[in-house]
């Protein structure tokens, strides 16, 4: 569904190298490094035959985040060489601290913000032959957002209803020629345990939880084929959490050429829903086993 080879973002923040003392010491605003600093003490006191793996996995992070001399000492990689790919009909797990990079990388799948180099397809496995995909580079960003959609952690409204919210999309041109369908918006409601009156609620008196759940209706009813899930549970109770969460696994179903990539720290719930997961650290993307 969709694959992302080699992707490099860097930033305007400075990474330096101390090779007298093979320690990497970087900027006060550079938390990612930091944290695989701090890591290495951690290391001590695990048992034995665990740390000659974490030393290995701690080697590897670094020698993607030390520079080459060819970059300008005053960037930094947000994310770091990132690969993958989304199957169809799969949910991926993306986990990771805060400030990782997590929420950069799927900016950049979405197309909202640009890479340095890389490159990402996506395809439809149901188009003959299935080998011709569609670059981000070769593409029109309206068309690569039908196709690739993005829910950001902190969702934007619009002022007026829910039912406004709803209908906004439609009002773009690249929907225009699609039908809104208010039964279909009802009866999701009645899967969350709200009625019909919800819909004319004023957006501006709904709690974060809320604004949430109408974000998620409002994508999902574009039936994109790729979606991008920045930590949708957050914001909402643990019923409401459960609800979304069968929700959105049966529209990932209702579809063969469907896919989620879901980034969250509630790996309680949510981690054995996934056939894949990824963990990311210092913009260093890694499957874990």
């Amino acid at each position: 569904m969709l694959t992302f080879e080699d992707i490099w973002v860097s930033s305007e923040r400075p990474t330096v190298v101390n090779s007298n003392d093979n320690r990497i010491t970087v900027s006060k605003s550079s938390k990612s490094l930091r944290r695989i600093n701090s890591s290495q003490s951690v290391t001590a006191s695990m048992p034995a035959h665990y740390q000659k793996n974490h030393q290995q996995w701690l080697a590897r992070i670094k020698s993607k985040l030390i520079p080459n001399e060819s970059i300008p000492t005053h960037k930094r990689a947000l994310i770091a060489g990132a690969s993958g790919t989304l199957l169809q009909g799969q949910v991926t797990v993306l986990t990771g601290h805060s400030g990782s990079g997590k929420s950069v990388l799927l900016r950049v799948l979405a197309g909202l913000s640009p890479m340095t180099t890389g490159n990402i397809w996506q395809y439809d496995s149901s188009v003959q032959p299935s080998s011709i995909n569609h670059s981000i580079h070769h593409i029109l960003p309206t068309q690569w957002r039908a196709r690739v959609a993005l829910l950001a952690q902190h969702p934007q409204l619009i002022e007026g209803s829910v039912l406004d919210n709803l209908q906004m999309p439609y009002r773009l041109q690249a929907y225009q020629q699609s039908h809104f369908d208010i039964d279909w918006h009802i009866r999701q409601l009645d899967y969350l345990e709200r009625t019909a009156e919800f819909l004319q609620q004023s957006a501006s008196h709904l709690s974060g939880g809320e604004r949430q759940l109408v974000t998620i209706l409002r994508l999902l009813q574009l039936a994109p084929q790729v979606l991008l899930l920045d930590e949708p549970t957050a914001a909402l109770d643990s019923d409401t959490s459960a609800k979304l969460v069968q929700l959105l696994l049966n529209w990932l179903h209702a579809e063969p050429q469907r896919t989620l990539l879901w980034v969250t720290h509630d790996t309680q719930d949510i981690l054995p829903l996934a056939d894949q997961h990824w963990h990311m650290l210092a913009g260093v993307l890694t499957e874990v086993l």
